[in-house]
């Protein structure tokens, strides 16, 4: 019986052990991912990564730690694509035309009055159109993954001396611009493009870098640009999609379940923003309309489509740019019309 008695023994000291060691281990620690953002948090692209933040982490039990870094901490805008793809930063927002200089087909929600509706926008940026998977593979031959679409609503003019109401009006002038799609518009129609940052848009309008310029109307209003500027033109001829972008060797290195946490909170996220940019930018809209002295312009038929024509070479140069990729996006989009 002795012997039996001892190895019991044995079995006890080593189960204690073996619990006495596994609690002296360190739990598991929680990756971290660090977002680097141009824009404040305050900003309503801003509040939607908070919001995939929060997403994350309660998916994930907080096995998934986010950090942000925000209004250009870390890197620019236009450093981004760089930055996330070396693995300087695991994840960034970017501005889809700052992938057009590398990959020119980016620039496509750049091309001027090229979608006649948010509808078909819309239609365009979703996850299973065939436009959007197309210019998803095409970032990922960057190493950026696009992990998620920020809608931020249409373009518009606005200008400080008179109101922008027909192409003539812009001949001349020296007119901010996104990037290459943009300013091939403005070129068309007789102007300057000088490219100009988000955050850069106030000192440059009140220096008078510029004498137009292009955003939308919720930046107009976040931003104060209505201290600057005195005339806003509703033309909607350009729509501003932003990117989520993570390295795209830290998403393969992601395990299944993390991976699942992050789509999963990152779709919340797209869903989230696209349900309410056209309710934020019609608000906005109004919000200009009482309580600035901007002056907002509604285009009429005929003004638009003096708009179109003007336009027109700028989908060429865009064709002439991307070349098959971009002929094919083009189409797909006016099947949406």
């Amino acid at each position: 019986m002795r012997p039996f008695f001892c190895s019991l023994r044995a079995v006890g000291l080593a189960l204690v052990t073996t619990a006495l060691f596994a609690t002296a281990l360190p739990a598991q620690a929680a990756r971290t991912i660090k977002i680097s953002m141009q824009l404040g948090l305050n900003h309503p692209l801003g509040e939607n990564v908070a919001y995939f933040k929060d997403q994350v982490q309660k998916l994930s039990n907080n096995e998934i730690q986010v950090e942000i870094y925000e209004s250009a901490q870390l890197f620019k805008g236009s450093e981004i694509p760089q930055a996330v793809s070396s693995g300087a930063v695991d994840m960034g927002m970017v501005l889809v035309d700052e992938y057009a200089g590398t990959l020119p087909a980016a620039g496509l929600f750049s091309v001027a009055f090229l979608f006649p509706d948010y509808d078909v926008l819309a239609r365009a940026a979703a996850p299973d159109s065939p436009v959007r998977q197309e210019l998803d593979e095409l970032i990922r031959s960057t190493g950026t993954r696009v992990l998620w679409w920020q809608d931020y609503g249409p373009i518009q003019l606005i200008a400080k001396k008179a109101p922008v109401v027909l192409p003539a009006d812009m001949k001349g002038k020296k007119v901010r611009v996104l990037g290459k799609p943009s300013a091939d518009f403005i070129e068309a129609v007789g102007a300057v493009p000088v490219k100009i940052g988000g955050s850069e848009q106030f000192i440059a309008y009140q220096r008078g870098t510029v004498d137009i310029g292009m955003t939308g109307t919720t930046a107009t209003k976040s931003r104060k640009l209505y201290e600057v500027m005195n005339y806003m033109t509703i033309t909607n001829h350009a729509q501003v999609e932003f990117l989520m972008v993570i390295n795209d060797k830290l998403w393969d290195s992601l395990s299944d379940d993390e991976k699942q946490w992050m789509s999963e909170a990152a779709q919340a996220a797209e869903d989230k923003m696209r349900a309410e940019t056209h309710d934020q930018n019609i608000e906005a809209e109004e919000w200009l309309a009482e309580n600035t002295s901007m002056q907002i312009t509604h285009l009429d038929d005929a003004q638009i489509k003096a708009w179109q024509d003007a336009a027109a070479p700028a989908i060429d140069a865009y064709i002439k740019e991307s070349g098959p990729v971009g002929q094919k996006l083009i189409d797909e989009v006016r099947k949406l019309y």
